[in-house]
């Protein structure tokens, strides 16, 4: 669940603002981009919660406002973050925890994801992405497959 301040700094550029307010618009939602530039963009604001890309489509996600405003004050694991991106990965504990939990909670349990989805996924809020993903695993948020192609959120 992001704070007000990640959703404010993910509609902070100008550019992904105009595209956030062309998916609102659209009540279908928009095709997913195909140019590198406008991917960009949309991986951002899905990073963020404010689109959900499905079906080939991106589709605005408004409930994600009420969601940061109704979210408790002073959690420790918000402190992590400046401008919507993770500036410290704590040492293991508690916060650690809650933290993995927290990015875990961008991965729908049951679905498969490739590497390069992780990837992004994780990139999004952390230049680190690969340490990220090895502590999700480690710590049982994520699931590898033995090739490490693939990735997947335990049901359970």
């Amino acid at each position: 669940m992001p704070s007000p301040e990640a959703l404010v700094s993910a509609l902070a550029d100008p550019e992904r603002l105009r595209l956030f307010a062309q998916v609102c618009s659209s009540p279908g939602g928009l095709p997913e981009p195909v140019d590198r530039r406008t991917r960009k963009l949309a991986r951002r604001l899905a990073a963020a919660g404010l689109i959900a890309v499905d079906g080939g489509r991106c589709r605005a996600v408004p409930e994600v406002f009420a969601r940061a405003l109704a979210r408790p004050p002073a959690d420790p694991v918000e402190a992590l973050f400046t401008k919507g991106r993770l500036v410290a990965v704590p040492r293991p504990g508690k916060v650690r925890q809650a933290l993995l939990a927290r990015l875990a909670d961008g991965f729908e349990p049951g679905r498969g994801y490739t590497e390069r989805e992780v990837r992004e996924k994780l990139g999004a809020v952390h230049d680190d992405h690969a340490a990220l993903r090895r502590y999700l695993v480690d710590e049982g948020f994520l699931e590898r497959s033995n090739d490490g192609s693939a990735y997947g959120r335990p049901s359970a």
